[in-house]
């Protein structure tokens, strides 16, 4: 086994067994990672997911809302992430206010849902074009620019990017050797410089400064 090879643990809960196999083959193919694929079934016990890195499933196949599916998931693997049949925004919305890791359409070239599986697998998010307007609410205002005077400080600046770009208070910390509190207050204050609430304002407000780029919000 190559040093560089990435290991991957993912479960596929499915209605379509071939889908895994697919996936399977194709991961088996790529001599970057050391990928275990398990199909799960489009119904399995949630403790059964709990040693995988990564929980790939159709959000449009179930009929219950995807809040229901990461509260009944979420606690037992590391990232959701939905490889949706529909391309309903209002579905993909749905799953990102949930707290799916990713999602993205079925239609979409391997190399782009490899990308994916990696990027939420090392705790990102990743949002594909075709689903992009799903990170803003229906008839939202434009985010709100900073003005001249709401300058902020390197340090508030660096955890309001890293938080749009997915990251954790906790691992932000690591980066600046700095406890989670105090990354909340440098995020409460760089927030309220530019009168933000949430993490989907500062990332709708990243996209309009360019720290993100919305036509593919992928991050690890």
């Amino acid at each position: 086994m190559h040093s560089t090879e990435t290991q991957l643990n993912i479960a596929i809960i499915d209605a379509n067994p071939l889908l895994a196999d697919g996936i399977a083959a194709l991961l088996a193919q790529d001599m970057s990672l050391s990928a275990r694929t398990v199909f799960l079934g489009p119904a399995p016990d949630p403790a059964a997911a709990g040693d995988f890195d990564v929980l790939l499933l159709d959000p449009a196949q179930n009929k219950v809302p995807p809040a229901a599916l990461i509260r009944d998931l979420g606690p037992f693997g590391r990232s959701v992430v939905g490889y949706s049949s529909s391309d309903s925004v209002e579905l993909a919305r749905h799953c990102i206010a949930a707290g799916f890791r990713g999602i993205l359409p079925r239609t979409v070239p391997f190399d782009i849902l490899k990308i994916a599986l990696l990027t939420t697998a090392q705790g990102g998010i990743f949002i594909d074009a075709a689903f992009a307007a799903a990170i803003a609410l229906p008839g939202a205002e434009d985010p709100p620019i900073a003005s001249q005077d709401a300058r902020l400080s390197e340090r508030e600046l660096f955890v309001l990017k890293s938080v749009a770009h997915g990251k954790s208070l906790k691992e932000i910390g690591k980066e600046l050797d700095l406890s989670c509190k105090t990354i909340e207050t440098y995020k409460a204050r760089g927030s309220s410089k530019l009168n933000l609430s949430g993490r989907r304002q500062i990332v709708e407000f990243a996209i309009a400064q360019g720290w993100v780029d919305r036509t593919r919000l992928t991050v690890g």
